[in-house]
């Protein structure tokens, strides 16, 4: 798995010392209400040199996305405030249609399925995930 090289002195002013994310990574939205499942995206992307950060609810994310829109959006569909499907279509026409918007769920059923494209979405990963799977999709979509 891809690590982040630390930052030299010559980087140290570029890096965002919470996070140790360098500044120009790409921003990537992570929404789910499991918290372990939300932490654990999180570590994925960035140790794949994203710049990730999780919401919990539907509600949470719009607010984020519109005062800071991400590169790409992953979403669990089962949120305690807002359905999932509902917040890709929000989030679709929020940031455009280049915008990637990843449904990640263990609802794997033939209606959601194909609700997907109505909603705008560009991929659908099932739970439980291949770390792999997202990171390499992930460079394709937001190099």
């Amino acid at each position: 798995m891809p690590t982040l090289n630390p930052p030299s002195i010559d980087d140290a002013a570029e890096t965002d010392t919470e996070s140790g994310v360098p500044r120009a990574a790409k921003k990537i939205l992570i929404v789910d209400d499991d918290v372990v499942t939300a932490r654990a995206l999180q570590v994925i992307l960035r140790d794949a040199g994203y710049d990730a950060h999780s919401c919990h609810g539907g509600t949470a994310a719009l607010h984020a996305a519109r005062k800071d829109p991400p590169h790409a959006a992953l979403i669990d569909i089962h949120l305690p405030d807002l359905n999932g499907l509902i917040l890709a279509q929000q989030l679709r026409q929020l940031l455009g249609p280049d915008t990637p918007i990843i449904i990640c769920s263990g609802d794997t059923s033939m209606e959601t399925l194909n609700s997907l494209p109505h909603v705008g979405a560009t991929f659908f990963f099932s739970k439980p995930l291949n770390r792999n799977a997202l990171v390499e999709r992930m460079k394709e979509w937001v190099p």
